[in-house]
């Protein structure tokens, strides 16, 4: 396997035109990571795998999360790209559509599903667990249908669409929150789920995609917008993302992430609360930047530090041979997050229905933008 090695700086030394060049070097990547083959249908996908937490074994995974990631990851930067970026970007989006459809709600036409919903799936290529596709298939989530119309574009009454069907599904709508901590259970935010007979379930890097994606499609934001903006303030002052990312953020799990998460928001929302907080997190990320032990969770604190205002360099080993590495992983499936609390705490810390989940392809997206960000 040949790969590029591609070095950043954050001081102006580097020309911009071998910044284009190595820019185009990654895209070129990408492209020859998605998925060309036709009659399968994964054709139009970029790859992602996942194994259970106590294993070492990769599994080929078939989800709409991985490859809505890159296209938003990548094409969040249009207005500035060169046009052979623009190419490239274009023939990704043309690659995937038909990939995407697999995932959305063919009901409602509008929301969309981790897993394929027609017919549904749950953990494609697992054996056994296959057996109960049927009886055990997930309710579309907010979390992809945020990510999802970040990627192919949300308009706004697209998007205005889609905030209320996922404020239909709010934490008190139905449903009490027993997943959560106790001094927050009646906040009426976003719940993950968007089914009846799934619990409520919070999360605080969902919540701040879902925000994000209505920000982006220029909405006023809703009252269930305001309570999960005030909720991600309160978590942080509380220190929960650093003290408790596991519980907090159950999806995502880990500390680098949730502040990457938090850190995007920052740099599209004008919300003055969670702005106030900037310099916070700024020292936040760059004390666990200096602990980080992983490539992906390096490149991550990187990106972070950039969307907050600092000025850091790139660590000359987080460049795309690295970044194939499988050991941090970016998202997290629990099945404890379908729990109620006191057991939810419990299963999910000995993490015995933990998958961990990679893409090479979504890591390389990732190194784009901190490239991306760099000319800024």
């Amino acid at each position: 396997c040949f790969f590029f090695s591609i070095v950043l700086y954050a001081a102006p030394a580097l020309d911009d035109t071998i910044l284009v060049k190595n820019r185009i070097q990654l895209l070129h990547r990408i492209e020859q990571l998605q998925v060309k083959e036709v009659q399968t249908t994964l054709q139009g996908t970029f790859p992602s795998s996942r194994k259970y937490y106590f294993s070492s074994k990769l599994k080929q995974e078939d989800n709409v999360f991985f490859t809505s990631l890159v296209l938003f990851n990548i094409g969040q930067f249009s207005e500035k790209m060169r046009p052979e970026e623009l190419a490239y970007l274009e023939q990704f989006k043309k690659n995937a559509r038909p990939y995407i459809e697999r995932f959305k709600n063919q009901n409602n036409q509008l929301t969309y599903n981790f897993w394929p919903r027609n017919p549904p799936q749950i953990f494609p290529n697992g054996g056994w667990l296959n057996r109960f596709n049927q009886k055990f298939a997930l309710a579309d989530d907010i979390d992809d249908g945020a990510i999802t119309l970040l990627a192919l574009g949300a308009n706004d009454s697209l998007a205005k669409a889609m905030q209320y069907k996922f404020s239909t599904y709010r934490v008190g709508m139905l449903k009490p929150n027993r997943s959560f901590y106790k001094q927050f259970k009646d906040r009426p935010v976003y719940s993950t789920w968007l089914g009846n007979k799934m619990p409520k379930d919070v999360d605080l890097s969902v919540l701040t995609n879902v925000v994000l994606m209505h920000t982006v499609a220029k909405i006023p934001l809703n009252a269930t917008d305001t309570a999960s903006l005030d909720l991600i303030v309160d978590l942080i002052k509380l220190n929960k993302h650093l003290t408790d990312p596991s519980f907090v953020s159950q999806h995502y799990a880990h500390s680098a992430t949730i502040l990457y998460h938090i850190a995007r928001l920052m740099s599209y929302t004008d919300y003055p609360p969670l702005l106030a907080l900037k310099s916070l997190l700024l020292d936040q990320a760059l004390d666990l930047s200096n602990q980080a032990q992983f490539v992906l969770e390096q490149l991550l604190l990187n990106t972070s530090i950039l969307r907050l205002g600092g000025k850091i360099e790139l660590p000359l080993y987080v460049n795309e041979a690295s970044l194939s590495a499988n050991n941090y992983p970016y998202f997290v499936a629990n099945i404890a997050s379908v729990l109620n609390n006191p057991f939810k705490r419990i299963v999910n810390g000995i993490n015995i229905v933990r998958f961990d989940y990679y893409s090479y392809a979504f890591n390389l997206s990732l190194l784009y933008e901190n490239s991306m960000l760099r000319r800024e």
